[in-house]
Parts: structure tokens; C-alpha cells; sequence
């Protein structure tokens, strides 16, 4: 039997083989996290104006803002702290802590969403009973001051949460030489490495289909989106407090006013919001992207002269455009299998996938076989190994091979 486990790379390897120490795959993030202490820092020093200029004139609608002003600090610094764990090396994880970022932005979009359910409760509330704006000057005076920090946040995370994404994608491939492949024998496994050799005249150009944002742009999204409900909220503030200050009569309307603007500004958070968090929550639960399409993939793969066929393929995001795969193709020989790697490699590029891990099967494991059956009686892991149907090929296999199989899949049962 035999079964090799080859990695196609399109991007610069982030695990150094000598050290064994995992950066994170994310560029700087100094832009980032200035604009975030900055934002940061003006969030806290009007959290606290609000709080003390509130109790000093026995204002309620003021010290509710302050501690609304402290949520957003909250946010703010989950989104810092994200950051700054993304940026960390690591030898245990190996991927890093990437997926800090998507976490962080997952929180701040869970946690807008449990404001905007706050707001929507009160808003209810007030139009039941409906309440008179009390000092409309006072509270004139904290919306513009709210509303030009808020609009100085936009302008920090607008243009750094819609720019370019994490870890850019080269949209050329250059295919590997077939002969440069050697064996590398490790410790555990035995791995047919492929070197990332190309010669200039073989650049194959790709068009990748649509990708979607980075972690990093995800996680200040979520920070735009606690600025843009900010905003929006000092807008609603200056609004009814000008109509009460200064427009005489039109009392229903001065009672109606600010709870009807603030559902409208509910409605609109929740659509912007919900995206987010259905984003983030895909990515943690390492969904195949809608826009790589496995089946066409597989076909596509099938028609390489050399393939015998294709099995537990398996396409997921680790984040934004960041997609990894695995699968399991049979080739006639090993002769085929390094004819085709540069081929397999340019279709994962041109389906936006760039890292992508195979194992290599061959025709002499017999039809249906596959290289990581492990024998139920003696291995736990029979529910969750790659094939789960042991083939009558398989089941001919000579003890020691069998033993042999057991030992790499399962080595604590021996």
C-alpha cells in the first residue's frame, strides 16, 4: 500500500521546517491599531465627560449615554486585543492565532446585535409611555459632540475596513517542474514534498473568483459598525432635541420622535450587522465558501489524463480569502501523479484555492482502497477516519500491512 501526502502552496510557507515556529499569515497591523487607540482613547475621555457632567446635573439620559459610550470602549478594545493576539507567533498552533481577528469581530457583531435588541426594548417602551425630552440644549450640545467623534471614527475604519485584503492573492501560478519533486522521509510519515520551482515562460494567469474580506477587515468592520450606530444615534439625538428646543407646539411629535427614529436606526443596524455575523460564524465553522464550487472542481480534476478518481475532498476558510484544502486522488502511477501536480495546482488557483494538501493513491491499492482505512476492533478512531467503509481490497491486505497502518493511524492502541 502505498500513500504519500503531498502540499501545494501557492503562498510563501508560513511554518519555517527548521524551527518549527508559526508566524500568523497577516501583514502589519500598525495602521490598524493606531487608528484603534486613537478611536479608543477618544471613546473614554467623553465616556467620562458624559459620566461626570451627568451626575453634576442630575441628567439620567446622560449617565444611560455615558455607560452606552462604555460598551463601545469594550468593543473597541476586544478589537485591539484581537489584533494584537493575531500578530503573536506561536510553535503550539499552526496556523497561528489568525482567527483572533474573525472571533473578535464575531463578539463586536453578537454584541451590537444585543444592543440593538436593548434599544428596540426601550424604543417599545417609550412609545407606550411616552416621555418628554427634559434640558434639550444640554443634550443638544453631548449629541454634537458624540456625533463629530463618531464622524472622526468613520473616517479612521471606513476606508481601513473596506481596503485591500489580508495576505493579497497572486493572480499568476507558475506550474512546478514535475522532476524537481523529491521524497522527504520524516519521523512519522513518509511525505512527497513539492518544491515551488517554475520556469519564466510557463506563468499561467488565473482569474480568481470572488473573495471575501480578510480577518482583519472583518474585525473592523465590526468597529465600523459600532461607529456608524454611534453616529447614527447622535444624529437621532440632535434631531429631537432641536425639534423640542426649538420648534414650538407639534407636542406629539416631540414625544414620538426619538423612539420612532431609534427603531428605524434598530432596523437598519440589524441589516448591517447580521451579515457579519453570519460571515464570521461560517468562517468559525469552517464552511466551504458558496463560491468554490466543489462538484465542478471534482469533474475538472477527472478529466486530467492520469486520475483514477477523487475522494474526500474537503474545501474550508480559515480566514477571509484564505482557503485550505484536502483530498484524497488516485493516480495510475506515481509517474502520472508528478505529471499532474502542476496541473492539480493551477485549477486550485483558478478556484481561488492556495494551500492545498493531497494524498496520492495508486492503482496498486486496488479498486475502491483507500490509504487510511483503520480496523474498527482495534482502533477507536473507525467513526472519524478519512474512508469509513473497509473495501475487500483492503480487507486482503497481509497482516503486517495491516499492523503497518495501524501503528501510523493509531499508534496509543498497539
Amino acid at each position: 500500500m502505498k500513500s504519500n501526502n503531498s502540499t501545494v502552496n501557492a503562498d510563501t510557507p508560513e511554518k519555517s521546517l527548521m524551527s518549527g515556529k508559526t508566524k500568523s499569515p497577516v501583514h502589519s497591523h500598525g495602521s490598524g491599531s493606531t487608528r484603534l487607540i486613537i478611536m479608543l482613547t477618544m471613546t473614554f475621555l467623553f465616556f467620562v465627560v458624559e459620566l461626570v457632567f451627568g451626575y453634576f446635573s442630575h441628567s439620567m439620559a446622560l449617565i444611560a449615554d455615558s455607560f452606552h459610550m462604555l460598551s463601545d470602549v469594550m468593543a473597541l478594545g476586544i478589537a485591539y486585543g484581537c489584533i494584537r493576539i493575531a500578530s503573536r507567533d506561536t510553535k503550539k498552533n499552526t496556523f497561528g492565532w489568525v482567527r483572533a481577528e474573525v472571533l473578535g469581530a464575531m463578539v463586536n457583531g453578537v454584541f451590537l446585535l444585543a444592543l440593538c435588541f436593548t434599544i428596540f426594548i426601550e424604543s417599545i417602551t417609550r412609545i407606550v409611555e411616552p416621555e418628554k425630552i427634559k434640558e434639550p440644549k444640554t443634550v443638544l450640545i453631548v449629541g454634537v459632540i458624540g456625533l463629530v467623534i463618531n464622524i472622526i471614527g468613520m473616517f479612521l475604519f471606513h476606508g481601513h475596513a473596506h481596503g485591500h485584503p489580508h495576505g493579497g492573492i497572486d493572480n499568476t501560478t507558475s506550474p512546478m517542474d514535475g522532476e524537481a519533486s523529491h521524497l522527504i522521509n520524516s519521523h512519522n510519515d513518509r511525505a512527497l514534498a513539492l518544491t515551488d520551482i517554475g520556469t519564466p515562460d510557463e506563468i499561467v494567469p488565473t482569474a480568481p473568483k470572488k473573495t471575501k474580506s480578510g480577518s482583519g477587515q472583518l474585525n473592523m468592520r465590526g468597529v465600523f459598525l459600532h461607529v456608524l450606530s454611534d453616529a447614527i444615534g447622535s444624529v437621532i439625538v440632535i434631531a429631537t432635541a432641536l425639534v423640542s428646543w426649538l420648534v414650538p407646539g407639534w407636542e406629539t411629535v416631540k414625544l414620538y420622535m426619538d423612539p420612532t427614529l431609534s427603531l428605524l436606526m434598530v432596523l437598519l443596524m440589524v441589516l448591517t450587522t447580521f451579515p457579519l455575523v453570519h460571515e464570521t460564524a461560517l468562517i468559525l465553522l469552517q464552511t466551504t465558501p458558496k463560491y468554490v464550487e466543489i462538484e465542478e472542481i471534482k469533474k475538472e480534476l477527472l478529466k486530467l489524463d492520469g486520475i483514477e478518481a477523487v475522494h474526500e475532498f474537503h474545501v474550508w476558510r480559515l480566514v477571509g480569502e484564505r482557503i485550505i484544502a484536502t483530498v484524497h486522488i488516485r493516480f495510475r502511477s506515481l509517474r502520472d501523479y508528478l505529471d499532474c501536480a502542476p496541473l492539480i495546482r493551477s485549477l486550485f488557483h483558478q478556484n481561488s484555492i492556495h494551500s492545498a494538501t493531497i494524498q496520492p493513491e495508486f492503482e496498486e491499492m486496488g479498486p475502491g482502497g483507500c490509504a487510511l482505512t483503520c480496523l474498527p476492533e482495534n482502533c477507536n478512531l473507525s467513526d472519524v477516519k478519512c474512508c469509513k467503509e473497509l473495501t475487500q481490497s483492503n480487507q486482503t491486505h497481509s497482516d503486517a500491512t495491516q499492523r503497518s497502518d495501524i501503528e501510523e493511524v493509531c499508534p496509543q492502541k498497539l
